[in-house]
């Protein structure tokens, strides 16, 4: 009987969410109630407020179950061994905004962006910076292989560059979602110039 519950319980938490997809990508997030959600996936509001307290809840489940799908196309599609680091951040944010957007609008990410704020401390929001954790360790773990493949120094250390390659990209993210007008490759020039700045200075940089 329990395992059924908790089947019947998952059903209603999937329901909700693409219900809030559909809505949320056809009349937009300020126009899509709670009530409006409850309805589409035929339950009631209180279900849908117990479950995710608040409309930017559901949002961050939504996109909770968005990167989920993000980590594994990355784990399949970025490239093992590179030894460009440069290439594999590029390539890394090219792979996160092209899931983006297939997914949600722009002004939608705009009040993901916002709801990370408003639900800070939530559980939502917890599992949300999770992820975040899980996708810049994508990256450690490419860098982790290149080491290992010899492509890489031995030097470098792969938690330290991987997570500050992920907040560098996130960061242009951010930019690229905060404009309607941007386009990807403006944004993928934009970062390839900040990490060839970054490699330069430390390049040149004495050593110690």
């Amino acid at each position: 009987m329990s395992s059924l519950r908790a089947r019947q319980k998952e059903d209603r938490r999937n329901r909700i969410v693409s219900s809030a997809k559909t809505l949320f990508k056809k009349k937009g997030y300020e126009k899509t109630t709670i009530e409006s959600i409850a309805v589409a996936a035929g339950v009631s509001g209180v279900t849908v407020h117990n479950y995710y307290g608040t409309k930017a809840g559901v949002l961050l489940a939504l996109v909770i179950e968005s990167d989920k799908q993000l980590i594994a196309r990355l784990n399949e599609s970025l490239p093992r061994n590179e030894s460009d680091i440069v290439s594999l951040a590029v390539a890394f944010a090219r792979e996160v905004m092209d899931h983006a957007i297939a997914n949600l609008e722009k002004d939608i990410w705009r009040q993901v962006i916002a709801a990370v704020t408003t639900e800070a401390g939530t559980r939502l929001s917890t599992a949300y910076s999770q992820l975040d954790d899980q996708l810049a360790h994508v990256l450690v773990r490419r860098i982790e292989a290149a080491q290992a493949a010899g492509a890489l120094p031995d030097h470098l250390n792969p938690v330290h560059l991987g997570r500050a390659l992920f907040q560098l990209q996130n960061a242009r993210f951010i930019e690229f979602i905060s404009s309607d007008a941007m386009t990807q490759d403006e944004i993928e020039t934009r970062l390839r110039h900040d990490l060839i700045a970054l490699f330069s200075v430390c390049a040149s940089a004495p050593s110690t």
